[in-house]
């Protein structure tokens, strides 16, 4: 596949501007930048965890003791090292700076062996936290993989121990460390999400969290839904993918497509330090590749950071006879100061498939056959997917006081989807099926903005942090006529597969146009130096909904309806490493409108109302955090009601489950990161009860991921890892008669540091997806799609940097 003249005039666009930014001179007289401060007085590694969330300094303690003391308040507009200073003075602590952004904590009684270590000391087990570089951005916890906290929608940054819901923070190390290709290789190292695709597949990426749907439209960028691609979104570009398992409607207002969960995924920003990175890509079968990562900060307090990405990649995939082209551009500008902060993104993607493989359906009652190798394909040659992305957001926040800060960001988005293939139906347990192809053309064109302040005080021996704001999501679709292609009798074991086509003309009408905007206010409350918080918070949302006869651009209903959805959450915590939480929050999806055969044809039904209780504790032992999630949902849907030709808002779904889950470092040179969830769901009120309770569909009872990665003792710089996930049994149909079988893949990898005199260590790595080609059925939830499983895929690539 090649590139089209659109593609590479946009590639060297995007790579002279580029050059010619970088070519601008760094200031060789650095001035210390000075940064606002309002922390109160806490035990210092707390406190040093908000002190990296302003600067993006790396920390490290020289002694475990020294994290359990308690610190000084640290207030004003201060430097780094007058913030340390302040915050340790009286303490018995002392600091210094290993490098121009690292800082060393210690205490200076301590006898100190040669090279500045504390003596006895091992120097994996000094690293209590890790800055992520980036100012604004909460720490990367022990073992690098997961964050201390991340952002909670209108709430803010939050620390993970500050949150009373389940929450983890992927960030750019585990990106890298596991060649993570989009959002789906990364969230499948969560036991409560499975991908019902594999990455990359050439289609939209699906999600389910905690057995409800999610598509890849709800993935937010930068807080916002709305910006990034809406099929799939690619990482080049992206320093850390956020994922709240459960509704978020109070957080960042109705999302376009599913409520198990909110995934947000954080732009890269420029670091103090320069970098120009390059890593070169092989993987499986003949797919090569290269990401190009180029950072620069200029200024006399370096205010102006410059961050791009450039990624290219072409060829075979692991599925025979199919292949794939891939372009991601993105480019970060970003402006800090004492008070005032902004930014710009955007970017632009392009993903090809030819011959991409897609989902069929079962007949009713009959059982599902086993599925095809992973590496096979029962599509027709003439099968492709068109996938071209470009977005752009800014952001700003102005810190008014000390204690006020107003902000506002707003992005857009255009998707242009162009699709031939071919999907089945009818499959018999034999393996025959009916292949139909089908031509889509859709335009998708995408606005979201929001706005608020956020302001702190104090009520007597009350703390308070109060948001107002208010969001906008506008979303315009555009599509041709529905087109059949072909309808062919098939065998998913061996096909038969159908001649070329001929492609009807490309003109497309209007179709749908979406708009919601909400309002919110909320108060989190603490005491008792924040052992003890409560947030309340209530939206009111407002959906308008036009759907369009095609051609005529007639309007065939409209959809005009709102609704209320609050938040509570409460945070205990008993000792400084243990939180004990609650809460209730929901997701809202919107309403339809109910159709001509019904007795009451044309009401509006409200948005439907998911309801999420959970509770839970959290640990942090230090380098190890451990957590257990106990939790409930109800799912509201539309429904039939026969007997009295009615079409309603009360069909419901239960999910309940338990989650444990694991991350950090077990013991040094070993990491974790991993969990088991425990999930029961039930069909609570479906069409004349025909399936009240039954199981709802795609919802395993167990699912369990353990990611391991060790640095053996006997060969220096070398990581070895491995991944072992399990997903039980679970059915396609609401009837429970065809049931998919539990799977197990494993995953495997291997790093190598190789150290250079006198200039930066290339990486060499290898990795494995689903080591022995198991092969396995997924299911889109409430829609009886069956998805066969991701094929072994093989990569290899070596990064270096200038």
């Amino acid at each position: 596949m090649r590139l089209t003249a659109k593609e590479v005039l946009l590639a060297a666009t995007f790579l002279s501007s580029l050059g010619a930014s970088l070519a601008i001179p760094v200031a060789t007289a650095q001035a210390q930048t000075l940064h606002s401060f309002d922390i109160p007085a806490k035990p210092v590694r707390a406190a040093m965890n908000d002190i990296v969330r302003v600067t993006g300094v790396d920390v490290v303690f020289a002694e475990t003791p020294a994290a359990s003391r308690r610190g000084n308040a640290v207030k004003g507009s201060l430097s780094t090292a007058q913030a340390v200073a302040a915050l340790l003075n009286g303490t018995g602590l002392a600091f210094r700076f290993s490098n121009a952004t690292t800082v060393q904590i210690y205490d200076p009684a301590r006898p100190v062996a040669a090279g500045g270590a504390v003596e006895g000391a091992i120097a994996l087990d000094t690293i209590e936290v890790v800055g992520s570089g980036v100012p604004g951005l909460p720490p990367a916890y022990a073992g690098g993989q997961v964050a201390v906290g991340g952002g909670l929608g209108v709430l803010g940054q939050r620390s993970v121990m500050d949150t009373p819901f389940s929450v983890t923070n992927y960030t750019s190390k585990l990106i890298e460390d596991q060649r993570a290709q989009s959002v789906a290789d990364v969230v499948k190292n969560d036991s409560s999400i499975r991908n019902v695709e594999p990455t990359n597949v050439g289609n939209a990426n699906y999600f389910v969290i905690r057995g409800i749907q999610v598509g890849n439209a709800a993935v937010a960028f930068g807080g916002l839904f709305g910006i990034a691609p809406n099929a799939q979104s690619t990482l080049a570009g992206i320093e850390r993918v956020e994922v709240l398992k459960g509704p978020g409607a109070f957080l960042g207002g109705l999302s376009p497509s599913g409520v198990g969960g909110v995934i947000n995924l954080v732009p890269k920003r420029a670091t103090d330090e320069p970098l120009t990175r390059f890593t070169a890509t092989w993987i499986s079968n003949s797919q090569l590749g290269g990401h190009l990562d180029l950072g620069r900060r200029f200024g006399d307090q370096k205010q102006f950071g410059v961050r791009a990405n450039l990624l290219y990649r072409d060829g075979g995939t692991p599925i025979s006879q199919q292949s794939q082209n891939l372009v991601n551009g993105t480019i970060g500008l970003d402006y800090r100061s004492d008070a005032f902060r902004i930014s710009l993104d955007a970017g632009y993607q392009v993903l090809n498939t030819d011959r991409m493989n897609n989902t069929v359906t079962p007949l009713a009652t009959e059982l599902v056959p086993r599925p095809i190798k992973p590496n096979k394909t029962y599509v027709s040659p003439w099968n492709y997917s068109k996938f071209a992305d470009s977005y752009g957001m800014v952001q700003a926040e102005y810190d008014v006081t000390s204690n006020i800060t107003v902000y506002g960001k707003a992005g857009v988005s255009h998707m242009d989807w162009d699709q031939a293939v071919e999907a089945g139906s009818g499959l018999r347990r034999n393996g025959n099926f009916t292949s139909t192809g089908s031509r889509y053309q859709i335009d998708i064109n995408r606005y979201s903005g929001e706005a608020g302040v956020r302001g702190r005080f104090q009520t007597g021996p009350l703390d308070h942090e109060v948001v107002i704001s208010a969001n906008s999501f506008y979303q315009a679709r555009a599509s041709g006529l529905p087109a059949t292609l072909s309808v062919t009798p098939s065998n998913i074991y061996n096909p038969t597969f159908s001649p070329n086509p001929v492609m009807p003309a490309a003109r497309r009408y209007r179709q749908n146009d979406n708009s919601f905007t909400s309002y919110s206010i909320s108060d989190t409350i603490s005491a008792f130096d924040k052992r003890l918080q409560l947030t309340l918070g209530v939206r009111k949302q407002f959906v308008d909904i036009n759907n369009y006869t095609l051609q005529t651009g007639v309007i065939s209903s409209k959809n005009k309806s709102d609704a209320v959805t609050p938040v509570i959450g409460l945070v205990v915590k008993p000792l400084e490493n243990v939180s004990l939480y609650a809460s209730y929050i929901e997701g809202l999806t919107a309403g339809s409108v109910v159709g001509n055969t019904f007795v009451n044809a044309g009401q509006v039904l409200p948005p439907f109302v998911t309801k999420q209780y959970e509770a839970g504790a959290k640990v942090d032992w230090g380098r190890l955090m451990t957590s257990v999630a106990v939790f409930q949902s109800e799912q509201a849907s539309g429904i039939a009601n026969t007997v009295t030709n009615t079409f309603s808002d009360n069909g419901e779904t239960r999910y309940r489950g338990v989650e444990l889950s694991v991350a950090g470092e077990i013991v040094e040179g070993v990491r974790a990161l991993g969990g088991i969830t425990f999930l029961d769901s039930k069909l609570v009120r479906t069409a004349n009860g025909t399936f009240d309770g039954n199981e709802a569909q795609g919802t395993p009872r167990v699912q369990a991921n353990l990611g391991l990665e060790w640095d053996p003792g006997f060969v220096r710089n070398l990581t070895l890892f491995g991944r072992m996930i399990y997903t039980g049994s679970s059915y396609a149909d609401a009837a429970n008669l065809q049931k998919l079988k539990a799977w197990t893949t494993f995953d495997i990898g291997a790093r190598y540091k190789i150290e250079r005199a006198g200039a930066k260590p290339v990486i060499l790595q290898a990795n494995v997806t689903n080591l022995f080609n198991k092969a396995y059925w997924t299911t889109y939830p409430g829609f009886n799609l069956l998805y066969p499983s991701e094929a072994r895929m093989v990569s290899l690539s070596s990064t270096f940097e200038f």
